[in-house]
């Protein structure tokens, strides 16, 4: 098949040197699609031409809107958790809507999303990991686990606000006085800013702008995942999955449809989160084992197998 990835045109380079969700999920897809045989671009939507593709998969809801008007059919991934936050009365909610009902298939990386839009076009579709650059090490089960972070903490602006479960994470830490890194953009310094009672804690050790080079040492010297989020778009998101690839178990707050062996289910409660820990511990093994299965099961050249059986569909119901 002849297939476009939509740049999604946030001024982020694909492949991105650093933070880039939806750069990183674009340009897996162009080396996946690419390995499984298929001639593959990645343009920006104003250069694609009507016709010229047998698939054109766009990321990005405005720029789905603009393919439709110019007769352009798409297959639509939402990655926009706003949608569910402001509301569906919302202009970011009736924005992705349209997106969706223009689509030839629109695909959620969270369950909870196609109950949310219940429209017919939705559909799961999980995210993958690499897992040439993500893979574990031997590790003998750790008196003291480091723990591990890695977010983009905020919520609709406000970069003060604890979306992604900091806190939650530096609380399980201080319970059992346990060193903890928490990594991301540099925007994260705007949380510490707001919460400055963080930093009295010493263990506490701040990671800012880690280029994607150097995420997989920054896993392999920790050994536990924590990430107790409160609203993603997509269930597991990609720092899970690395981590799993990593072979480090994870303490999570995930939507109760999904699966994800090897992890620790907790809602934001340190506690609960404690328990997780303990158990971890006590079943190191089992829990390395199951999370490296996991990862496996999601790689990113498995999930594009199942993105061709979708274009597929899509594009022979398109051309009937």
């Amino acid at each position: 098949m002849k297939i476009c990835q939509v740049d999604p045109g946030c001024g982020i380079p694909i492949p991105p040197p650093a933070w880039g969700a939806i750069e990183k999920i674009v340009w897996e897809f162009y080396n996946n699609l690419d390995k499984l045989g298929h001639e593959v671009d990645i343009k920006m939507s104003g250069q694609i031409n009507p016709g010229e593709y047998d698939i054109v998969h766009c990321h990005v809801a405005n720029l789905a809107i603009q393919l439709a008007e110019r007769g352009i059919p798409y297959i639509y991934q939402l990655h926009d958790h706003h949608a569910y936050h402001y509301g569906k009365e919302s202009y970011v909610y009736k924005e992705n809507l349209k997106a969706i009902e223009g689509s030839l298939v629109s695909l959620m990386p969270a369950r909870f999303l196609v109950d949310y839009f219940n429209h017919p076009k939705c559909m799961y579709f999980s995210h993958g990991v690499n897992i040439d650059d993500f893979y574990p090490i031997k590790k003998e089960t750790p008196v003291e686990p480091k723990l591990l972070m890695i977010a983009n903490n905020g919520l609709a602006g406000d970069s003060t606000f604890d979306r992604k479960g900091f806190t939650y994470g530096l609380g399980l830490a201080m319970l059992n006085n346990l060193e903890i890194t928490i990594a991301g953009p540099s925007d994260n310094k705007r949380f510490f800013n707001a919460h400055l009672w963080m930093l009295n804690y010493p263990k506490l050790n701040l990671v800012f702008d880690t280029p994607n080079s150097k995420l997989l040492e920054l896993y392999h010297k920790h050994d536990i995942f924590i990430h107790p989020t409160m609203l993603e778009a997509g269930h597991p998101n990609l720092t899970m999955v690395e981590a799993a690839a990593a072979g480090l178990p994870i303490i999570a707050d995930w939507e109760h449809t999904t699966d994800f062996h090897g992890a620790w289910r907790s809602p934001r409660d340190i506690f609960e989160m404690d328990r997780g820990l303990k158990d971890i511990i006590d079943n190191w093994a089992l829990y390395r084992e199951k999370i490296y299965n996991t990862s496996k099961e999601l790689s990113w050249f498995n999930r594009s197998k199942e993105l061709i059986k979708i274009y597929e569909r899509s594009f022979n119901q398109r051309i009937q």
